[in-house]
């Protein structure tokens, strides 16, 4: 696995790239990202995991939309745990720690639980749009068999495309890197090789310095598969951004139309112009209008924040296989290591937030599922025995 010191230092620098093989061998810096990551997989676990629990029990906050909300948590849940904490320690350590085959199963989960946020959102929209172009015809349906037929589907299709996909993945690669001791001392020695007439600080910093040639597995995508790659990252921009946001813009573009036009009319009903039966009203009422404008302005939330958040990274990764993955680099910023790592850091960690904020969007800054907290916890810590199991059953069964 290692080969011995057999050709200078300095050569080996300029052929292979830098590996790390323990925390010891880390700045500072990166280790407080490491502990921030760490942080943040387990703010996101926590929040979607309570979020998941107050909506399969939760009495006040179950809706038609309960469902969905609840599917976005699973599946925020399935990337943090499955696909953050992998990537980032492999970004850190500039190597795959894990075995070969998780490479592969660890995109293929990616893809799976990006595509099931984006499936859920889109069928969140739809169901709006038909609650507001068809008000009455909507009701004709079950509720619980329209949305397990939607949940069916949004799972069905999340496995197909991620099946789909596991095959346009690159295997991992096997590459040789370098290891040294020390970056500082590495740093300190090429600063110093080119003062020719007094060798002897060199020379006691390479006395200084360890490092051997390390076997290490690469889970990126491959350079030498260019054009493969150029086109898995645009049709992966196209499938897992650009599509999905199109389709909800448009939806919900057409949704605020037809709000906006029900609102001019309603002030006409109110001048007396327009006759309504008492069963529309029902459906038109003000508090009915107030009630689906407040989800559906937590819902563009939501699809702006996943715009905002995911757009640095799809944008990072076109410019990184478009410019940096060719035979001839395009930029001079290709050639930054350390930026480039930075700039995936910070585009990553974007993304990342992305899964943490979304329950406080839809969960905790609602009231009624703020109550729904408090009434759960009050159960655990105030109710024993049979108490608790009946407090427990009905607090789960009483409908809204």
């Amino acid at each position: 696995m290692v080969e011995q010191k057999v050709r200078p230092l300095i050569d080996l620098y300029l052929q292979y790239p830098i590996t790390y093989l323990s925390l010891s061998d880390l700045y500072t810096y990166e280790v407080i990202i490491l502990l921030i990551y760490g942080i943040i997989v387990i703010f996101s676990f926590c929040t979607n995991f309570i979020a998941i629990i107050i909506f399969t029990f939760g009495r006040r906050s179950r809706s038609e939309l309960s469902p969905f909300l609840l599917n976005l948590s699973v599946f925020n849940i399935i990337m943090t745990v499955y696909c953050i904490p992998f990537t980032i320690t492999s970004l850190i350590f500039q190597r795959w720690l894990y075995p070969r085959a998780l490479c592969i199963v660890l995109d293929v989960f990616k893809t799976f639980s990006v595509s099931g946020v984006l499936l859920t959102l889109i069928a969140i929209a739809i169901d709006r749009y038909c609650a507001v172009k068809y008000p009455l015809a909507i009701k004709i349906y079950s509720v619980h068999k329209r949305n397990l037929i939607a949940l069916l589907i949004i799972w069905l299709l999340s496995i197909a495309l991620a099946i789909l996909w596991s095959p346009a993945r690159s295997l991992p690669m096997q590459e040789k890197r370098l290891w040294v001791n020390s970056r500082s001392l590495l740093k300190s020695y090429i600063g110093s090789i080119d003062n020719v007439t007094d060798t002897s600080k060199s020379d006691y910093l390479l006395k200084s310095l360890h490092y051997q040639l390390v076997d290490t597995i690469q889970c990126v995508p491959n350079k030498n598969q260019r054009p493969v790659e150029v086109r898995r990252t645009i049709l992966n921009f196209l499938q897992t951004y650009f599509f999905p946001l199109f389709i909800l813009g448009f939806v919900y573009l057409r949704i605020a139309a037809m709000l906006w036009r029900r609102s001019n009319d309603g002030n006409n009903d109110l001048n007396g112009t327009t006759i309504i039966t008492n069963n529309l009203f029902t459906h038109e009422s003000i508090q009915f209008k107030k009630k689906l404008k407040q989800g559906i302005k937590m819902l563009l939330t939501v699809v702006i924040l996943y715009a905002v958040l995911w757009l640095p990274m799809n944008v990072f990764q076109l410019c990184l296989n478009l410019l940096c993955y060719q035979r001839v680099q395009y930029h001079n910023f290709c050639s930054h290591g350390t930026l480039l790592q930075l700039l995936y850091i910070a585009s990553h960690f974007l993304t990342v937030s992305n899964t943490a904020i979304n329950p406080i969007i839809y969960g905790f800054a609602n009231i009624r599922f703020r109550s729904d907290i408090r009434q759960i916890r009050h159960c655990i810590l105030h109710c024993q025995g049979r108490t608790s199991f009946y407090y427990r059953t009905r607090f789960a069964r009483t409908p809204s």
